[in-house]
């Protein structure tokens, strides 16, 4: 009787001191990421059945529950997510989804691009705030373009290479003020 006692006492212990502990489970969607950053739908789904086999998503689940998620709670902030952020824009069934990371004084954008369910392209731009230059890589199916934008004295100038690159005139015409 006294470990039945003890086991309710434990289980109501604990449901008082998680009440309201439902976080962001940051850990968790990171690992989603990971598999959704898989082109290859069979191959996306290999590696689903993979992370399921192998109890990653169980895992990481676990952790962001039982450790991050209680931080979260308590502080207010979850530590894997700083200095991270998700939101999604759509318009006319076009539909970008964008991550930021900050990391020091780099600012890191990747933008996935969807019309419908289908994959388009991807475009990651690494801002440095300190300096105001940045560098953009737009991957598509024929290649990557990279795009370089620095400050100039009266403006920025963007310069690019690859199968989508600005020609000459274009580049003259990226000079903004």
């Amino acid at each position: 009787m006294k470990r039945v006692t003890a086991a309710i006492l434990a289980m109501v212990m604990g449901m008082v001191s998680l009440q309201g502990c439902y976080g962001r489970m940051v850990l968790t969607k990171k690992v989603y990421q990971i598999n959704g950053q898989v082109n290859d739908k069979f191959l996306r789904s290999f590696v689903t059945w993979v992370f399921v086999l192998i109890p990653v998503y169980g895992v990481a689940a676990l952790i962001d529950f039982v450790l991050f998620n209680t931080i979260e709670f308590w502080s207010g902030q979850n530590p894997i997510a700083a200095g991270e952020k998700d939101f999604m824009f759509s318009e006319n069934g076009e539909t970008f989804k964008v991550h930021a990371n900050k990391s020091g004084d780099v600012v890191r954008y990747t933008m996935n691009h969807y019309r419908g369910d289908t994959y388009l392209d991807t475009m990651t731009i690494d801002w440095n705030v300190k300096s105001g230059t940045s560098v953009a890589f737009l991957k598509e199916r024929d290649g990557v373009t990279k795009y370089q934008a620095m400050r100039i004295k009266g403006g920025v100038q963007v310069t690019s290479s690859g199968p989508g690159a600005l020609s000459r005139g274009q580049q003259a015409l990226a000079l903004y003020q």
